[in-house]
């Protein structure tokens, strides 16, 4: 797999100071359950405090749900949705015994560093490819195989249009492996977290987020990369 030949340090520094400083999403079918109106550090912070333990009752885990929602911006709002008549994803979730416990079996494997936990957790209605390796990664960080969120930026600082192209092509073990010896070069430690955070970093500053088109085309740290990456995804 090539990762772009960026600034890894420039980068991730530019996700903590930037993206990290930003404000939790949230609406009102969100402010439903939870109220939390502090930046994405903050959240991250939160979150990981709550995955820690192994004795987690059914409030924390919905409540780590709602935090992952908020930490994860608009494209998760449809999760809190009813349509045509049905009940919202989050209330099935949380009154369905069936969908509860997938969501148990999840962080189980999530916990144990399975990849195999994204897919559990894209089983359950509502929650999807992107937002299933969100969910992955939180319950896994404290795990010795941590995993990492494959969304449509950390597609498109790959090269790929989609999510599910980009999966085509490479497991999501394989990109584990491949961010952790990255890592390992760029950051002397095994911690995939800091090469995705960086690429979605470089990726946020660039593009739009559904890769089809530049976000800003200011020749900053790495715009070389940048062009080359836009050549890939629509300039073609």
């Amino acid at each position: 797999m090539k990762l772009p030949k960026i600034d890894y340090d420039f980068w991730l520094s530019n996700w903590n100071d930037t993206v990290g400083r930003g404000k939790v999403y949230t609406n009102k079918n969100l402010r439903e359950y939870i109220k939390f109106d502090n930046d994405i550090n903050s959240c991250t912070a939160e979150i990981y405090k709550l995955t820690k333990s192994n004795k987690l009752s059914k409030q924390t885990i919905l409540q780590v749900v709602d935090l992952i929602y908020s930490w994860g911006g608009p494209s998760g709002r449809m999760f809190y949705s009813k349509t045509n008549g049905k009940e919202s994803p989050r209330e099935e979730l949380e009154m369905n015994k069936n969908t509860f416990q997938k969501y148990l079996d999840g962080i189980k494997l999530a916990k144990e560093g399975k990849t195999s936990s994204i897919k559990m957790f894209n089983s359950i209605r509502g929650i999807g490819p992107s937002y299933a390796s969100k969910h992955s990664y939180f319950w896994s960080v404290n795990s010795y195989n941590p995993l990492i969120i494959i969304d449509s930026k950390i597609a498109g600082a790959l090269g790929y249009n989609t999510i599910d192209l980009l999966l085509k092509d490479y497991s999501y073990t394989q990109i584990i492996k491949s961010f952790i010896h990255k890592a390992e070069a760029e950051f002397k430690e095994k911690n995939p977290t800091k090469v995705e955070r960086a690429l979605f970093a470089f990726h946020n500053f660039y593009f739009l987020n559904d890769n089809s088109n530049w976000k800003n085309k200011n020749e900053t740290e790495n715009f070389e990369e940048a062009k080359r990456l836009a050549n890939i995804l629509f300039e073609k």
